[in-house]
């Protein structure tokens, strides 16, 4: 009789066909993988429905909102404009993406990633919209979600896993937790390679891979009217900034802030609730609420576990050497991450990883390190973390995916496994 894990992984791979082959849109694929969950009773259908009423949904949506009022009161052009003028950057597209992507990693140490991206999508579409073609959101979108993510590895306030991981530090006999920029000197070498590798062949390499038009954005493109309203296109650009300021003091929940400000768009008569509706990127939603009941149904059904188990056994982890043993954690940590939640992920494995350690008489803070580090080195599929879902508005493909992010997800995963161990004094 088969169990619900052996169910859940079944699921699992008639998923990752369906989205390898591209015959069915990503957000249909993901919601049916959900509602195949709640099928087999893995998990209920409430579950499923509720995933859509998360808190990182919630905060998806309202920064659409956000970002697209500012297209529609001409707010985001003005600040396109601006940009495109400073010297060397505005005019080359590779400048750009370099200037773009260090300070989102700067900004991703403090501010959650997810909400330094939503932050930085509007600003780079509104450069797209005014630069006459130089620069692209095709070859910047997602560049600029990897870099939210690996900067989001510099403290303990860029994602969610390391709260998690600290929080199963606490309830640890015989553990003591990180200290704020502990991820700091591991990250740094992955931030290094990220930056080297998108300014010289990663740049080429995706230019040639990403064949398709740039997309115009919902608001740009629909636009009524090239007027542009100064009184409501400063309104808008108060409403988002405040929205920055509250992410980055997180006085509320980041959905509540973002649905906040969406509301405030509309109660401010900056957008119309029927422009709301028309320039939403309703795709997007549906495969981030959708992969997000999947990946509870993973969890829940004892299917992450089950392979975790098999793979670390596989790799030899926990056995003779230390080398093997890194590596064990961050292929597995960042293959789950690539298909599931990597907050889930690191829930998992980080009490694996703190066995593992206990058990060779080793220090368990560096094997939680490469934990959190590797959990949040995923980006190879649409689904793996928010921000790489957030940019499918950029009108990327699975295989685009899978062959951008995923060529530079094996060099971060090398370089984490040749440079952890040594940077948290394993050997």
């Amino acid at each position: 009789m088969m169990t619900n894990a052996m169910i859940a992984n079944i699921i699992l791979v008639f998923i990752l066909i369906s989205l390898i082959a591209n015959k069915t849109p990503t957000g249909l694929t993901a919601l049916l993988g959900a509602l195949a969950m709640a099928l087999f009773g893995i998990i209920s259908f409430s579950d499923v429905l509720s995933q859509f009423g998360s808190d990182t949904v919630m905060m998806v949506v309202g920064v659409f909102v956000i970002g697209n009022t500012m297209f529609e009161t001409g707010c985001a052009q003005l600040i396109g404009k601006v940009l495109v003028r400073i010297k060397g950057v505005g005019t080359n597209e590779k400048n750009f993406l370099t200037f773009i992507m260090i300070f989102t990693a700067g900004l991703s140490a403090f501010v959650s990633n997810t909400a330094t991206l939503a932050m930085m999508l509007p600003l780079i579409a509104s450069v797209a919209a005014t630069s006459g073609g130089t620069i692209t959101k095709k070859n910047t979108y997602m560049a600029t979600a990897i870099a939210s993510i690996v900067g989001g590895n510099i403290s303990l306030a860029g994602s969610t896993p390391q709260l998690v991981a600290q929080g199963i530090l606490e309830q640890t006999a015989g553990c003591r937790t990180l200290t704020f920029f502990e991820l700091a000197r591991g990250t740094l070498p992955v931030l290094i390679v990220m930056l080297i590798y998108f300014v010289t062949i990663g740049y080429r390499f995706q230019k040639r891979v990403f064949d398709f038009p740039d997309v115009p954005d919902c608001g740009a493109a629909t636009r009524q009217s090239d007027a542009i309203s100064y009184k409501k296109a400063i309104l808008s650009a108060t409403i988002f900034i405040g929205c920055v300021i509250a992410f980055a003091t997180s006085i509320a929940k980041f959905g509540t802030i973002a649905i906040i400000g969406a509301c405030l768009c509309c109660l401010t008569g900056c957008i119309t609730p029927s422009r709301i509706w028309a320039t939403m990127d309703w795709n997007t939603i549906i495969v981030l609420g959708g992969s997000l009941g999947f990946a509870a149904g993973m969890e829940q059904s004892g299917a992450l576990r089950l392979i975790a188990d098999n793979a670390l056994a596989i790799l030899g982890a926990g056995s003779a050497s230390i080398w093997l043993s890194a590596a064990a954690i961050i292929i597995v940590c960042s293959a789950f991450s690539n298909l599931m939640s990597n907050t889930a992920t690191t829930a998992m494995m980080a009490p694996i990883a703190i066995a593992m350690a206990q058990g060779m008489h080793q220090d368990p803070i560096p094997y939680v390190v490469m934990v959190i580090i590797a959990s949040n080195l995923a980006f190879a599929t649409p689904v793996s973390t928010p921000p790489m879902t957030m940019v499918l508005i950029g009108g990327y493909r699975f295989s685009d995916y899978l062959k951008v992010g995923g060529l530079f997800n094996i060099i971060a995963v090398v370089v984490a496994i040749f440079t952890l161990p040594v940077l948290y004094g394993l050997v």
